[in-house]
């Protein structure tokens, strides 16, 4: 679903925001929804009645099944009846966000994905220790699902979809053209996905949350850096390349790959620096131990130069979205799965959890360099050189900044030794450094003349004044 609304949805409904085309938007956003009602419909339908047949498929891959026993089986079989129901929201939510987006409304979407995660959160608070326990995390989903349409919808007042069988409209052909490819792409994903989880059941006792907590931190990263400035920046690529003008073009992805660069340094650096007292402050807590822990700390820090590339790379997948080719994402990221598969394959037994999180890695960074050679091949150029200008100070400057960091860290940590670390203190072993580096990184790049760091002051600052 959010293939769909990155790959065709938002690049087809833009070319329909004029004023002048509203109606039309109208009447393809409506054509849309109802498509979605029965097209996911019917397969959440399916899913509901054969879930033990898909869970078992799942845990088909890899191994771990002696880990695992009938009993989680059974309860995944649970979680996933009541969480189907979030797909065909998500997919319902999907239409108006692309729309909202298109649109250049960016707020409500905003609040939206917020109030999801609140949603889970509130479950999990209210309903954990009743006798739903962990199936309250999926009733927290459905939930979060609900908030993204009711908290989107009014902001299509003036554009309000307007439901019809007009499935053939050519806006609905182009979409259908670009979507088929992302298919592909996603079920390799997915296999991929299913397999690592399974492999992950047999590397440690340790692997699979660790992993998956590491995985939440760098998400945490990439929805910060990479996906809103991506998603912000697709519209106007669609726009500028459905009018033929390169120029505009280049001038928006330089946009985007240099504030893309500016952030995912600090964000990626730093995070290392403060990995140990970030993963003791989050989740050293209730079974997690300090074996756990450290599983965690080292699965973050395997999976921090994959999230570097990641951030580029989905800039790059929205330049070749934005110029109606889903096929070379795709076929790039069916060839990087393969990367994936040889490098787990070969790390998993020596380095166990490690291992998988190295291919993981790997897989990332093999689809972004690819990408940018194949950009590059296709453009003449990515971006103009600004973007390599930004990218060298940003390093030099991020890479004084998480030396200073983790020095401050490792005081502090010192200091705070004698006193049993609770979690007050451990509050302030975070925040601390994340101040200090936010302030000497940004000094260092004011010094060495990047433009973008006072873009983004003056963007910030602009903000506070309304508010």
């Amino acid at each position: 679903i959010s293939g769909m609304m990155q790959a065709a949805l938002i690049p087809v409904l833009s070319q329909y925001t004029a004023p002048e085309k509203r109606e039309e938007l109208r009447r393809i956003t409506g054509a849309l929804l109802v498509l979605v009602l029965i097209v996911i419909g019917s397969a959440v339908l399916l899913l509901e009645l054969f879930a033990p047949l898909a869970v078992q498929v799942m845990t088909a891959f890899g191994g771990g099944a002696s880990a695992r026993g009938a009993d989680t089986v059974a309860l995944t079989v649970q979680i996933v009846r009541i969480i189907l129901p979030t797909v065909l929201l998500l997919a319902i939510s999907a239409v108006i966000m692309s729309t909202l987006y298109s649109l250049h409304r960016f707020t409500r979407p905003a609040l939206s994905l917020a109030a999801r995660n609140a949603a889970i959160i509130f479950a999990a608070l209210t309903l954990g220790r009743t006798a739903l326990g962990v199936r309250s995390l999926a009733v927290g989903v459905v939930l979060g699902g609900l908030c993204l349409v009711l908290i989107q919808a009014p902001g299509l007042r003036d554009a309000l979809p307007r439901p019809n069988l007009h499935f053939r409209h050519p806006a609905i052909k182009r979409i259908y053209t670009l979507y088929l490819p992302i298919t592909v792409g996603l079920i390799s994903n997915t296999i991929a996905l299913i397999v690592d989880r399974n492999l992950a059941w047999g590397a440690g006792v340790n692997a699979l949350g660790a992993m998956r907590y590491a995985t939440a931190l760098n998400q945490m990263i990439l929805g910060l850096v990479a996906t809103a400035t991506s998603i912000a920046s697709l519209p106007t690529l669609s726009r500028h390349f459905t009018s033929g003008d390169e120029e505009g073009y280049q001038r928006t992805l330089s946009n985007g790959l240099k504030m893309v660069t500016i952030m995912v340094v600090p964000a990626t650096l730093g995070m290392a620096a403060i990995a140990w007292p970030a993963v003791r402050l989050l989740f050293e807590h209730g079974a997690t131990g300090n074996a756990g822990a450290r599983a965690i700390m080292i699965a973050l820090l395997a999976y921090l130069p994959g999230t570097f590339f990641a951030a580029f790379d989905q800039v790059l997948i929205f330049a070749f979205y934005a110029r109606h080719n889903t096929r070379t994402p795709v076929m790039v990221g069916v060839l990087a799965v393969g990367v994936y598969f040889i490098t787990a394959l070969s790390l998993v037994h020596p380095l166990e959890m490690t291992g998988l999180v190295l291919a993981n890695s790997a897989q990332f960074t093999f689809h972004a360099i690819v990408m940018w050679l194949l950009l590059r091949r296709a453009l003449g150029q990515v971006g103009d050189a600004t973007v390599g200008r930004t990218l060298r100070r940003a390093l030099a400057a991020g890479g004084v900044m998480a030396l200073g960091v983790l020095a401050l860290a490792q005081v502090l940590r010192l200091l705070f030794a004698s006193s049993g670390s609770p979690v007050t203190l451990q509050l302030v072993e975070v925040i601390v450094p994340i101040g200090f580096g936010a302030l000497l990184y940004g000094g260092l790049l004011r010094a060495l003349g990047v433009e973008e760091v006072r873009a983004i002051q003056r963007g910030v600052l602009a903000r506070l004044g309304r508010a």
